[in-house]
């Protein structure tokens, strides 16, 4: 890896992290309690959480800097990141609420679709940044 793509991994990463804990513990962990879907809040596996995180940083990054994406505008990053965010709520929404017991299915769809949508685009501006700041391509 470059360090232009270290850089956005790390970036990633932090912006990954910090936006999960922040929407799902300190903003709406009650509501995401009531859903019934995450029942080891009070026991969470933190190893997995940051496993997840890892490679959700690594794909993105990776996939982004091996494409000529890079070397457009950042609508064109926050468009493959929507589109990795696309792939992620066919599995990580839709698929989760074709298998699981959701209580309240309307708030799931507007609570983790929010979520998948508002953390893809944090990501696709920073790889823009990024990108524009320091890859000499």
């Amino acid at each position: 890896m470059t360090k232009v793509q270290i850089t956005a991994l790390t970036g990633a990463f932090a912006i990954t992290s910090c936006f999960a804990v922040l929407w799902h513990v300190v903003l709406f962990e009650q509501q995401f309690l009531s859903s019934g879907v995450f029942t080891r809040m009070d026991d969470p596996v933190y190893a997995l959480g940051v496993t997840a995180w890892v490679i959700e940083s690594l794909a993105i990054v990776l996939l982004y800097f091996r494409t000529d994406w890079r070397n457009n505008t950042w609508i064109d990053a926050l468009i493959i990141a929507w589109l990795v965010g696309l792939f992620s709520a066919a599995s990580g929404l839709f698929g989760m609420a074709a298998k699981t017991h959701i209580n309240n299915q309307p708030q799931w769809f507007l609570l983790t679709g929010g979520f998948i949508f508002l953390h893809t685009s944090l990501l696709g501006l920073w790889l823009s940044f990024v990108s524009s700041r320091f890859d000499t391509h």
